[in-house]
């Protein structure tokens, strides 16, 4: 597909989108699993939660553009690829002190979140230009529960990070 419109680019940011969110569903179960916290393991499984509400969502602004979700050219990009593989290898790893090993799973998901938080906010703005406040609305909503999503990640950061050892300095 090419992109000449910003119209094509709406389409293509959505796809990109749905995909990450399919796909970051698993990755914060992996993490949920991997939480030595525990209520930084419900935050995980909750927003793991919230992902498939973000998928239907998706489709349901695929639907009012009367158009359907595509494989995005870029839902596969090396660098959300990264931040996952990154997740992942995270929750893999074993020999991390427990405070500093959630810190660390945690700026992992706040780096997806961000990601995401852009994406959503740039399809919104377009949206919002090409005249659709219905699919605005939507992506909107969307957009207000990653940001609720990445502010408990921040509180939750706070608390974890003062448990967490620091090497003394001369």
């Amino acid at each position: 597909m090419s992109m000449k419109t910003i119209d094509d680019l709406l389409l293509e940011e959505l796809g990109e989108l749905r995909a990450a969110e399919k796909h970051d569903a698993d990755v914060l179960i992996r993490l949920a699993d991997a939480a030595w916290d525990e209520e930084l393991s419900r935050a995980f499984k909750t927003h793991a939660d919230q992902t498939s509400e973000h998928v239907a969502r998706l489709d349901r602004v695929f639907d009012q553009l009367g158009a359907r979700p595509r494989r995005a050219r870029r839902a596969e990009t090396r660098g959300m690829r990264g931040l996952c593989a990154d997740c992942l290898e995270l929750a893999d790893t074993k020999w991390t002190e427990r405070h500093v090993r959630d810190a660390a799973l945690i700026a992992a998901a706040q780096h997806i979140e961000h990601d995401e938080i852009a994406g959503y906010g740039c399809a919104r703005a377009w949206a919002s230009q090409l005249g659709h406040e219905g699919v605005a609305d939507l992506l909107s909503q969307t957009l207000a529960e990653e940001h609720a999503a990445d502010a408990m990640l921040s509180r939750l950061a706070e608390r974890i990070n003062r448990g967490a050892p620091v090497a003394m300095r001369a």
